[in-house]
C-alpha cells in the first residue's frame, strides 16, 4: 500500500461504463478492482470509459493496464496530458526538481537522497497511458446514465479537475479530503508556483455549488461542503499566523520551519512537508508579509519590515 493509504475509484454504470480515476500500478489495486467490478457485474473488459481527475501516480497509474484489457477510452485534464502519456520523462523532471527544491529549501544534501530513494521506489508504481482526448475547464462528458460538468481546480496539481454531476454530487480527486487538507506541491496552473493560491481561489469557486455529496479521491465521502472549506480556511489561517510567530526573532530556511511546524516526519512525508510550508510562504510573500532572500542557492525568509 502507498503511503496516502486507499485510493477511491468510482464507478458509473450506463452507457459508456465509466470509471472515475483508477488507482496505482499494483497488483493489490488490480484484483480489489476486478473484485468490486464482479460485485456490480461488471468486468474490466467492460469498462468503456476512464476519466481522472488528475496524473498523480496513486489515481492514474493503472490507466494504461486499464484501458489494454478493456479498450476503454481515456480522458485526462487538459494540463495533466504530458503526466499520463509521458509518465517516464515527466516523473524524472519532477524528482528532480523536487531535489533542487529542497536543497534550496535548506534540506541536509543526506536528507535529500533519502527522499530521492523513495522517489524512486514510487516511480514502479505508475506507467505511460495512451491519452485519447483532454479535457477543459466547463467541457460536459457523457459517463454512465449522466452528464457530468468539468471543473478546473488548480493547486493539488496543475490539471486538477472536479466533475459536478446535476449540481449535487461532487468527484473532487484530491481537492477536497475528509478530515485532511490537501497539498499544493507545486500544483499551481502555471506550472511553476507551489499551487496554495490556486488552491484557495479553487476551494473558493467549489464553496457557491449547489453540491449535496462530496466524492473525494481518499478517505470517506462527506456532505458539508461549505462547512469543509470554511475549516480548511480556519486551518489555513492558523499555520499562517503560525509561521509568522516563528519568523518574528528572525529569518529561517523553510525547511527549519517545517522542523518547526511539524517536528521530526517520515521520509515520505518530508517533501510534503516542505512544499506545504513552501506554498504558505508563497501566499504569505504574494501578500507582503514576508521576504526572501537567497545566497548561494539558498532561500531564508524572514518578516517584511513595515
Amino acid at each position: 500500500m502507498l503511503p496516502i493509504g486507499l485510493v477511491n475509484v468510482y464507478v458509473i454504470e450506463g452507457e459508456p461504463l465509466t470509471l472515475i480515476d483508477t488507482g496505482p500500478k499494483m497488483e493489490e489495486a488490480h484484483d480489489a478492482l476486478r473484485h468490486r467490478l464482479k460485485n456490480l457485474r461488471h468486468s474490466i473488459a467492460d469498462v468503456e470509459q476512464i476519466l481522472l481527475t488528475h496524473g498523480h501516480i496513486d489515481h492514474a497509474g493503472l490507466a494504461e493496464t486499464i484501458r489494454r484489457e478493456s479498450g476503454a477510452t481515456l480522458l485526462v485534464p487538459q494540463g495533466e496530458r504530458d503526466s499520463v502519456d509521458r509518465f517516464p520523462e515527466t516523473f524524472e523532471a519532477r524528482r528532480k526538481r523536487f531535489r533542487e527544491e529542497l536543497l534550496r529549501s535548506g534540506a541536509p544534501p543526506e536528507t535529500c537522497d533519502l527522499v530521492d530513494d523513495f522517489f524512486d521506489w514510487i516511480r514502479k508504481f505508475g506507467e505511460s497511458a495512451r491519452v485519447d482526448g483532454v479535457v477543459r475547464d466547463g467541457d460536459l462528458l457523457r459517463a454512465g446514465a449522466v452528464e457530468l460538468r468539468a471543473i478546473h481546480t488548480p493547486g493539488h496539481s496543475a490539471g486538477s479537475t472536479c466533475y459536478l454531476e446535476a449540481d449535487r454530487v461532487l468527484f473532487c480527486g484530491d481537492s477536497m479530503i475528509r478530515d485532511a487538507t490537501p497539498n499544493a506541491a507545486f500544483g499551481g496552473a502555471d506550472g511553476v508556483s507551489v499551487g496554495l493560491a490556486d488552491h484557495l481561489a479553487s476551494l473558493t469557486r467549489l464553496r457557491e455549488l449547489p453540491v449535496v455529496h462530496v466524492l473525494p479521491g481518499h478517505r470517506e465521502r462527506f456532505e458539508d461542503l461549505k462547512a469543509y472549506i470554511a475549516d480548511y480556511m480556519q486551518q489555513f489561517r492558523i499555520r499562517q499566523e503560525a509561521i509568522l510567530r516563528l519568523l518574528k526573532p528572525g529569518p529561517l530556511s523553510p525547511f527549519d520551519l517545517m522542523v518547526e511546524t511539524f517536528g521530526t516526519l517520515p521520509i515520505q512525508e518530508i517533501f510534503l512537508g516542505v512544499t506545504e510550508v513552501l506554498g504558505h510562504l508563497e501566499v504569505l510573500e504574494i501578500e507582503g508579509a514576508v521576504v526572501v532572500d537567497e545566497k548561494a542557492g539558498h532561500r531564508v525568509y524572514r518578516l517584511a519590515t513595515v
